[in-house]
């Protein structure tokens, strides 16, 4: 049931957003910030960490730290992994790939996710990116790999894309990746010349 601050507060994050749209069409044009589009698991992440953070609030609970219940703990590390994973694949489309720097139209944007990943690290949490990580011989460590993939060019087991980050809260998993490891092509033996 949708309570009536619910209501305001959904009223109070729409009409920011329209009104920030519409300040942009007072500059000219090459001055205009183009409007990002945040992920929808993304956006439910944070509304379900802001109405955490409230509920914690009226009953008295100051932070993640001071929660004796071990089951709210784990809710509450999942959901910073659903923001840290929300904010991986923001910074993923923002970040030109080749150079791994922000994109020019993207630059004053990434300054704010840059931001908020900031505060992440700050509080403990790590979001790693897998592409390009070597498999070691003895197999898979600590990753869910979702397919295995024939490439060119390599000798050995590598990650070749990343789907979903591992995410660490103070060197402890809390969230394990999933990733697409290229595997070395298979050339076939030349066959024997039959005589």
């Amino acid at each position: 049931m949708t309570t009536g601050k619910d209501m305001k507060s959904m009223w109070h994050s729409r009409s920011g957003a329209f009104s920030a749209e519409l300040r942009q069409l007072y500059h000219p044009k090459e001055f205009q910030i183009p409007t990002v589009e945040w992920p929808a698991d993304l956006i439910g992440a944070m509304e379900r960490l802001s109405r955490g953070m409230l509920d914690s609030q009226s009953k008295g609970i100051q932070g993640v730290e001071n929660h004796s219940d071990d089951a709210a703990r784990r809710d509450e590390y999942r959901l910073f992994a659903e923001i840290g994973t929300g904010l991986w694949r923001l910074k993923r489309r923002m970040v030109h790939p080749q150079t791994g720097r922000p994109q020019e139209e993207m630059k004053r944007a990434f300054r704010h996710l840059e931001s908020v990943w900031d505060t992440l690290v700050q509080a403990g949490f790590e979001i790693r990116d897998h592409t390009g990580d070597t498999m070691p011989e003895g197999g898979i460590y600590g990753l869910k790999v979702i397919a295995f993939q024939p490439a060119a060019g390599i000798s050995r087991d590598v990650v070749i894309e990343t789907v979903k980050p591992s995410v660490f809260r103070m060197n402890k998993m809390i969230q394990m990746g999933e990733v697409i490891v290229g595997t070395p092509e298979i050339t076939p033996a030349p066959q024997k010349a039959k005589d």
